[in-house]
């Protein structure tokens, strides 16, 4: 084991540690055993449940009570105490026995925030005897805990350690370079775009504009057009003109010129969801058959939530087991302090993520201030921003300097 690298016996660890609840040298003394909530918040991703089960094992087996909160902060608060089976329960082995490779949220999942009644959250921290939460989402969840921390003055019931673990398609979660998730939506669109790209080639004539998720960041339309070769790539970062439309159009009208059919290449341009209110998928796509005066044509696809995947990646799941036992372990370091102390310790709220090659926590008060793009959504760096020029240099695709700024011909 010395031999290898150090994420290798993390892996090597946390299947150790997962596998089997029945390990009496790993149970914590009873004062360090917690009552650690889980919670899913926003739209499902690939590896929820994976990082789900790998937690409620870890806990088990440490000697904690994992306390599942189903349906998000709305179903804490609405039906907590459901007769007969509210949406606060305590979860065995034998609950998440199967969860490691099914896709969506098996706890359910809402976008709803803490912040539609605060009272009645704070209410049920208490009720329920949360020592520690453990929120599982995308920005929505990343919010909400940033809604957590500045309510802590005001209700002693948040003054708990909170971690969040980073899992959405987008990828939009500040603090991390990757979400749980995103490698799953990539699959799906890219086995998609696949299919689309086999059609366009056959009719060798053919555009198709295919609309990708992504919320107000480009990194799934980036990645995949990547992955596929895609002409262009049209993101929320860099948006939508129409002189850039009209040198995309004009390179489609020279490279099928140039081919004139013998090339069994088809032509693929992605586009972010949100990447222009005006240039929407369909009309770009009708702008390129217009443009095109016959010579080719174009269609637009939108893939939709078949992009959320079905069965996780096993790129999504063992990051998902790895990033859950790291988050867990995090939490037990605060066990015997008082709220107060955790409360005045910054770290006490963190999102973990992967920054380059490491796994790294960041307190949240301090991702919020420097990390955070509130207003789109997404991190303010983000680090897959340079793959954009090489989709565009391996399209061949004119840089604007090179072209005219009126009909977009090259000069």
């Amino acid at each position: 084991m010395k031999l290898r690298d150090a994420e290798f016996a993390e892996y090597h660890n946390a299947y150790m540690t997962t596998t089997s609840t029945h390990q009496p040298e790993m149970k914590l003394p009873e004062e360090k055993q917690l009552r650690i909530g889980i919670i899913h918040v926003g739209a499902p991703a690939g590896g929820m449940n994976s990082a789900t089960r790998a937690a409620v094992a870890y806990c088990l087996t440490r000697g904690h009570t994992p306390v599942a909160l189903h349906n998000g902060f709305p179903g804490l608060c609405r039906h907590h105490d459901d007769k007969p089976l509210g949406s606060v329960r305590e979860m065995s082995w034998l609950d998440v026995e199967g969860w490691v490779s099914k896709g969506g949220s098996e706890i359910g999942t809402n976008r709803g925030l803490p912040s539609t009644d605060m009272p009645k959250t704070a209410f049920c921290f208490e009720k329920y005897q949360i020592d520690a939460l453990f929120i599982i989402g995308g920005f929505e969840a990343f919010t909400a805990v940033s809604e957590l921390r500045k309510a802590r003055p005001e209700y002693p019931a948040f003054r708990i350690p909170i971690v969040l673990l980073p899992a959405t398609i987008s990828n939009n979660v500040p603090g991390t370079e990757y979400s749980v998730g995103s490698d799953t939506c990539l699959n799906a669109l890219v086995a998609y775009c696949d299919a689309i790209k086999q059609s366009a080639s056959a009719s060798r004539r053919r555009v198709f504009v295919v609309e990708t998720q992504g919320g107000k960041s480009g990194y799934i339309a980036t990645i995949a057009g990547l992955s596929i070769g895609a002409l262009a790539v049209y993101t929320p970062e860099e948006g939508i003109d129409i002189r850039m439309l009209a040198r995309d159009i004009e390179h489609l009208r020279v490279t099928f010129a140039k081919d004139r059919g013998q090339s069994r290449a088809g032509k693929l341009i992605l586009r972010n969801e949100h990447a222009s209110d005006t240039y929407t998928t369909e009309v770009i796509a009708n702008m390129i058959r217009e443009e095109a005066g016959g010579r080719f044509e174009s269609r637009f696809a939108i893939p939709g939530h078949v992009q959320q995947g079905g069965t996780p990646s096993p790129m999504d799941r063992v990051r998902a087991v790895r990033l859950a036992v790291k988050c867990i372990t995090f939490l037990e370091g605060f066990a015997g302090k008082s709220k107060d102390e955790i409360m005045a310790d910054p770290m006490s709220m963190s999102v973990i993520g992967i920054k380059g090659a490491s796994v790294v926590f960041g307190a949240m008060e301090k991702v919020e201030k420097e990390e955070t793009d509130w207003k789109d959504r997404r991190p303010k760096d983000e680090s897959w921003l340079q793959l954009k020029t090489i989709v565009d240099t391996l399209s061949g695709r004119p840089k604007p300097d090179d072209c005219c700024e009126t009909c977009g011909k090259g000069k």
